[in-house]
């Protein structure tokens, strides 16, 4: 069921130069129940004028957790600018949740995640739900940013990646002069993703990121030979 209501803003954390990392807590307490790897409208309602602001980002969080996390570029955007000024105890209103692009724990044991940018918010959710059962899929993440300092809540992620013993490969695509990154570099592709998931024709795929980044790789996938059944995929942008 989806529902619409009042959430407080609880904290507002700048997790890397062009991303900060909202969260909110509801009103009355309640929490709401999803499936990983779906989204959330968020919504500034304009005191005096009646403008109501609303925007789409994916959870971030558990299923039933006493809070909504969503990490957002701040781009400048009719919403970015409210949330750039916003304090802890603001008023917001959400309504969730909705999507269908959906993690089933059951769907199978071998995944590849790949995700672009803030498209990495889902795959938290899912990853921490995947923790919270206790379960240990065989998981393989790709993790795509522009810039080496792009990388959100790093220290966490790698933190639940080496807890479920899966792998994790972040590329930068658009490295510095000065930069001291010592990783991949360059956009995610067939050539990258048969290196770290040689089984990708084993694996569920799922993907989530800007609508290039969406479309290239579900190319990439459907030409090494995955079938289109096992892909999941949610763009934004």
């Amino acid at each position: 069921m989806i529902v619409n209501k009042p959430y407080i803003l609880s904290g507002a954390e700048k997790t890397t130069p062009e991303v900060t990392t909202f969260t909110f807590k509801a009103q009355d307490s309640t929490t709401v129940d999803f499936m990983p790897g779906m989204f959330a409208m968020l919504a500034y309602h304009e005191d005096g004028t009646g403008q109501k602001i609303s925007r789409a980002y994916s959870i971030a969080n558990t299923p039933n957790s006493d809070c909504l996390k969503f990490f957002i570029s701040m781009i400048g955007g009719q919403l970015t600018s409210k949330l750039a000024g916003a304090k802890v105890g603001d008023l917001y209103y959400i309504s969730a949740p909705y999507g269908q692009f959906k993690f089933d724990i059951n769907s199978g044991n071998r995944l590849l995640f790949l995700a672009g940018g803030t498209g990495l918010a889902p795959f938290y959710s899912m990853l921490e739900f995947i923790i919270s059962k206790g379960a240990k899929p065989d998981i393989v993440l790709i993790y795509s940013v522009k810039y080496s300092d792009e990388i959100i809540e790093k220290e966490k992620l790698e933190g639940m990646i080496a807890q479920l013993g899966g792998k994790l490969t972040v590329t930068v695509t658009r490295p510095k002069p000065d930069d001291v990154w010592k990783g991949d570099t360059g956009h995610v592709n067939a050539q990258m993703i048969s290196k770290y998931a040689p089984d990708v024709k084993e694996r569920i795929s799922y993907i989530c990121g800007p609508p290039e980044f969406v479309k290239a790789l579900k190319q990439a996938l459907a030409g090494l030979g995955v079938p289109e059944r096992e892909i999941r995929a949610e763009m934004w942008g």
